[in-house]
């Protein structure tokens, strides 16, 4: 059976997610995207995920570790803000602050995906894609 390849990635990697947390899973697998990569990597800088990894070159997929099974997540909720249908674009001095810096927001900017912290610091907007605590 194929599988269809969703148009918004990136909401279909948050499903995944959510997906895996409330059924307490210790891995998820994630369809590799450059995208997809690029915020699992950000999310584990960031201590949100335990790690990311490719198993083969060759797959389309990678895997994402949550962390310890049946151990509390460290993300609460995860809200997509931008989507295909509506973008919403945020100039540097207007991105907000996610519970007074405990959660964060992630932006696409001309430099990549960064966090609303990173991006106001190097005086940056961009789309905003989600916010996370």
């Amino acid at each position: 059976m194929l599988k269809r390849q969703s148009s918004d990635s990136i909401s279909a990697f948050f499903t995944q997610l959510r997906n895996g947390i409330l059924a307490r899973r210790k891995t998820i697998c994630v369809p590799q995207t450059n995208l997809n990569w690029s915020l699992a990597s950000l999310l584990l800088r960031e201590n949100f995920i335990e790690g990311a990894f490719q198993i083969s070159p060759k797959l389309e997929f990678f895997v994402v570790v949550l962390g310890e099974q049946g151990a509390e997540s460290k993300i609460l909720n995860i809200t997509r803000l931008s989507r295909p249908s509506k973008r919403v674009y945020i100039k540097s001095k207007k991105i907000p602050r996610i519970l007074d810096g405990m959660g964060l927001v992630v932006l696409s900017t001309s430099q990549g995906l960064m966090t609303g912290q990173e991006a106001r610091s190097k005086l940056l907007g961009g789309e905003l894609l989600c916010e996370i605590w």
